[in-house]
């Protein structure tokens, strides 16, 4: 592999508020316990896995969180994968290459690999795929594929995403005449991040080719594939959806690269994280990534259990809508700083998460390469540093002891989700701390899915947000940070965007590492522009950048193959096997 191809392929897979669900340096797992390649698998049984929320889409490009992805991930396979340890990026459902001027992207699709009606895989549908994208104005994903040729012409949306909607076809997308596993992309200037981006999205031609015609307009978004998939490339194929019970799936027994060795996947949705530890206990469930510190002690005596630690690909977080109308305060740089400086952060570490998380000051994690190795601002808790803050950015106390400012009181709502216990008592703690600087602050839980919702459409009635990413292992923030990600409701364009805060350098800066126009992707010149990015989010302060987390991964000793890392759970899902 030449030096060159390695500082493209820095990582896999976008960024999805793959939230709740959020993973220092190619950290594996952290286990005795072998995976028992060495043995003959078992057929037959099923896996059942634990979680909290329920899923809100099987469509990929709609996904937005971690549940949706982990079933899109079992029935659509993508075309490269993660190593799980390092993140670099390998073939999957097809091989690629890169032209030497960085901007021809080749793929060619496994021979084998077939759709579960029997019809084979093939280019076109990664293109019904991108298209698919270029359509949908529910998407968050059009930013990923703008730097193909033509696709902003093809594509449809507000101004601000750049998508003119004038062209029948994306023109930098070639397909092999000769051979249709084959294809070509061809970017319109260097992209960085582009091997991780143009992963896209592989979904049947044959199904969803009806909401790509020259006469279609937005009808994916409300496409009852999405809710309810046909045809399937990943090893499980879905059978049915018992929502805010589970998603059932059964195995692919043609699947390309070997049928499963269980008979079904089970994503089981439980009450909240005791409810988890009580299933891993009883055994009724076969494993979750979703363990909390304080259950961590009582399942280390579980002989029936394994237990694997990890640093997760991503944090938990506080986000200040700096355009709220109810908290006009979260504008101000000053007050924001206040606010780290005014939450015990190694105090929530120490008593929420029982130690089993790093506090975080930056974007960027210590398991990725763009982690920012300059000095940062730590915001180590100081209140009289914070109050001084506060009473420079011209808030007084008021007669009934609340900071006040031209006549209105500094009120703080901290939403965050009902099913996870740990970012409730983090949101209820940081509410009583803010209350010891003056600031009317309170704590309010409410279904994740529907905050997800009002996040990525810029809903204005959201204050603060405990929530956390699950990143991908491309470092590029384009999708999070840049301020074209913002959404707009009046126009109803949907973005991650959710702090409304924008900063030209740092708009400059995550372009620079995007799009070099010196074509330098090297990881040193790519990582100086994200430390200038870090350093001025770490200055603007539109998150709390809370900690990161380590994931608590416990399984059955009878669930085989099992070894999930920082960047990949169930990359291997077709080799697990229960041991009876």
């Amino acid at each position: 592999m030449t030096k060159r191809f390695r500082t493209l392929i820095a990582g896999f897979a976008g960024v999805v508020l793959v939230a709740t669900a959020c993973t220092q340096s190619g950290g594996g797992p952290q286990t005795s316990e072998s995976p028992g390649a060495a043995e003959k698998p078992q057929q037959g049984g099923k896996i059942i896995e634990g979680d909290t929320s329920d899923i809100a889409t099987m469509n990929p490009i709609l996904v937005n969180d971690t549940r949706s992805r982990r079933i899109t991930q079992l029935i659509y396979d993508d075309l490269i994968q993660a190593d799980p340890k390092t993140g670099e990026a390998k073939p999957r459902l097809a091989t690629f290459s890169i032209s030497p001027d960085g901007l021809t992207y080749s793929y060619e699709i496994n021979a084998k690999a077939n759709w579960t009606d029997g019809k084979p895989i093939i280019a076109q549908d990664w293109l019904t795929g991108l298209q698919i994208v270029g359509k949908s104005q529910l998407t968050v994903r059009k930013s990923s594929f703008k730097d193909i040729q033509g696709f902003l012409d093809y594509c449809v949306g507000s101004s601000t995403s750049g998508c003119k909607g004038t062209a029948k076809t994306i023109s930098g997308v070639k397909i092999d005449s000769a051979n249709p596993k084959k294809f070509s992309v061809t970017m319109s200037k260097v992209t960085c991040s582009a091997i991780i981006d143009l992963n896209g999205y592989i979904l049947p031609t044959q199904v969803f080719g009806k909401y790509v015609t020259d006469t279609s307009k937005d009808e994916i978004d409300t496409a009852p594939e999405n809710v309810k998939p046909t045809v399937f490339s990943g090893p499980f194929k879905f059978e049915e959806w018992r929502k805010g019970d589970q998603v059932i799936m059964s195995k692919n027994a043609d699947y390309w690269q070997g049928a499963p060795n269980v008979d079904q996947y089970i994503f089981k949705v439980v009450a909240n994280a005791t409810a988890i530890a009580n299933g891993l206990k009883t055994g009724e469930l076969t494993f979750s990534i979703l363990v909390q510190p304080k259950d961590l002690a009582d399942l280390q005596t579980v002989d029936t259990l394994k237990i694997a630690k990890y640093p997760s690909l991503g944090y938990r977080f506080i986000g200040w809508n700096t355009t709220s109308p109810q908290a006009p305060g979260l504008a101000d740089k000053r007050v924001r700083q206040a606010l780290a400086y005014g939450l015990d952060m190694d105090s929530i570490i120490k008593s929420v998460v029982f130690g089993e998380a790093l506090a975080h000051v930056a974007h960027h994690v210590p398991v990725q390469w763009a982690y920012p190795d300059i000095q940062l601002e730590p915001y180590k808790f100081d209140q009289a540093k914070a109050k001084q803050l506060l009473k420079d950015a011209g808030w007084n106390a008021g007669s009934d002891g609340f900071l006040a400012k031209d006549g209105k009181k500094f009120s703080l709502t901290i939403s965050t989700s009902s099913d996870d216990q740990q970012n409730i008592t983090t949101a209820q703690v940081a509410a009583e701390q803010y209350k010891q600087l003056g600031i009317d602050a309170k704590a309010v839980p409410e279904a994740f899915q529907g905050l997800v919702t009002k996040l990525t459409s810029g809903d204005p009635v959201l204050d603060a947000t405990i929530i956390g990413w699950s990143l991908g292992t491309e470092p590029d923030p384009y999708q999070i940070w840049h301020s074209s990600q913002i959404p707009d409701r009046a126009k109803g364009t949907t973005g991650f965007g959710f702090t409304f805060f924008k900063d030209a350098d740092m708009d400059k800066a995550i372009e620079q590492a995007r799009n070099p126009a010196n074509a330098d992707c090297s990881v040193a010149t790519r990582k100086k522009n994200y430390e200038t990015f870090n350093k001025i989010l770490n200055d603007q302060q539109p998150y709390n950048f809370g900690y990161v987390p380590n994931i608590l991964a416990v399984s059955q000793k009878t669930l085989q193959g099992f070894a999930p890392a920082s960047f990949a759970t169930v990359y291997n899902v077709y080799q697990w096997w229960i041991k009876q």
